[in-house]
């Protein structure tokens, strides 16, 4: 598979699986992104930087790895035992020591490195590394749909770009992890949510076409959007800070999809950037409303840490209002650069801080937000549920009344060409 990604940064991901600190999938995933910084020009973030800002390791094991690969400095991995050495036999005192032939001393006591990968194939090499890929895309084959090519990666499995060859359409289809599809209790109740999801009709909502199981494989196809990952987005800015009121506008078009899901007696439980999908035109679809499982396990590893209310961490049921403090946590981000409580350290610090620290002001991390803005993201982020916006109705409404008289916008970093290329491997 031909790639621009340089040695050194495949060398990374093979490392960081290797030590535990990364899934192969997020090694994958990150991988993929940088591919698509590459098609739209500009600056390429390395691997380390992109795993770092996801979230699915921390700066001190990135750089560990790093010093490893400049410095040869050893990583925290157990130590091979050493070679054993045949003991001198024990002669009791008085007694004459028998002549014995002296222990073979082994030609190599030490087990020798690795020989390094051929170049010219990388990245087969650090995939091979990396042990078997969830559902490669030259593995995938589900009844009625043509795969085309990866285009996210998630808890609930691998997002995958497909026609729909009965309807003539593209989808995106979702296939659920194979070691999900083995307790068929989850299957089943995942099964009956997809299809209540599928039921679900919003504007700011992704459409869930048919549900479904082709092989072993269970799988659910979706509306196709051609557009960027709210995550992408971001990303795109200086600073990472949107400007305000674009960042406003699709907010409250995820507000409002929250809010039918509310009235409709479904909560997400995982908001976060890469769950919204924004068009070249501005509008924002929500992903996933009522497919999302509460796992209170998954809520402390990864990129959730960055997200998740604190009843959720403290292993409380949420509801709508845990949506809220989640959704406050992705404005600030989006208006700020920064993820809220994130100032180091590994995600169980993040989420001490998320249980003890106070609600930081968006105002300390960007001093152009308005009053107003700053007071409704705090409010969505306050620790104690009764303190925040009670339904997302109530966010929304908030958001519609700010205003920007004299805001002057800031531009992305890229063009608004490459903005609207849409994403192909």
């Amino acid at each position: 598979m031909a790639t621009n990604i340089p040695e050194e940064q495949l060398r990374f991901s093979q490392l960081a699986v290797k030590q535990g600190w990364i899934q192969p999938e997020q090694a994958r995933a990150a991988m993929e992104l940088a591919r698509r910084y590459q098609t739209r020009g500009g600056e390429v973030p390395s691997i380390a930087r992109i795993l770092v800002n996801k979230g699915w390791m921390s700066r001190k094991q990135g750089e560990q790895i790093l010093r490893h690969i400049h410095n040869n400095e050893a990583l925290l991995a157990p130590v091979p035992p050493a070679p054993m050495i045949p003991k001198a036999p024990v002669v009791p005192v008085g007694v004459p020591a028998l002549a014995t032939p002296a222990a073979p001393v082994p030609k190599n006591p030490l087990p020798l490195p690795p020989k390094p990968a051929p170049k010219k194939d990388s990245e087969s090499a650090i995939l091979a590394g990396m042990g078997a890929l969830v559902l490669s895309k030259e593995l995938l084959e589900i009844k009625g749909y043509k795969i085309d090519s990866v285009v996210g990666e998630g808890a609930m499995g691998i997002v995958y770009k497909a026609s729909q060859l009965s309807m003539e359409r593209d989808v995106a289809l979702k296939v659920l992890p194979p070691e999900r599809t083995k307790d068929v209790k989850f299957v089943e109740e995942f099964l009956a949510e997809a299809r209540n999801a599928g039921r679900l009709n919003h504007p700011n909502l992704i459409r869930v076409h048919e549900v479904g199981k082709s092989g072993s494989l269970f799988y659910y196809s979706m509306e196709y959007i051609d557009g960027q990952r709210l995550d992408e987005i971001m990303d795109e800015y200086s600073e990472g800070r949107m400007d305000t009121k674009r960042a406003v506008m699709i907010f409250s078009q995820v507000a409002s999809a929250l809010d039918y899901g509310f009235r409709a007696g479904i909560i997400h439980h995982e908001v976060r950037p890469n769950a919204v999908m924004v068009t070249p035109e501005g509008h924002a679809k929500l992903a996933d409303l009522g497919l999302v499982k509460d796992e209170q396990t998954r809520f402390l590893v990864g990129e959730n840490a960055y997200y998740v209310a604190p009843e959720q961490a403290l292993g409380k049921p949420g509801d709508t209002r845990s949506d809220i403090y989640s959704l406050g946590c992705c404005l600030f981000q989006a208006v700020t650069g920064e993820r809220p409580f994130d100032e180091g350290g590994t995600t169980k610090d993040v989420m001490m801080r998320r249980l003890q620290a106070p609600v930081p002001n968006p105002h300390q991390f960007n001093s152009k937000l308005s009053p107003e803005l700053c007071r409704v993201v705090m409010r969505m982020m306050q620790r104690d549920p009764a303190m925040r916006f009670q339904n997302p109705g109530e966010v929304f409404e908030a958001l519609k009344k700010l205003t920007f008289t004299g805001a002057t916008p800031t531009p992305p970093k890229t063009s608004t060409t490459a903005m609207r290329r849409r994403f192909q491997r």
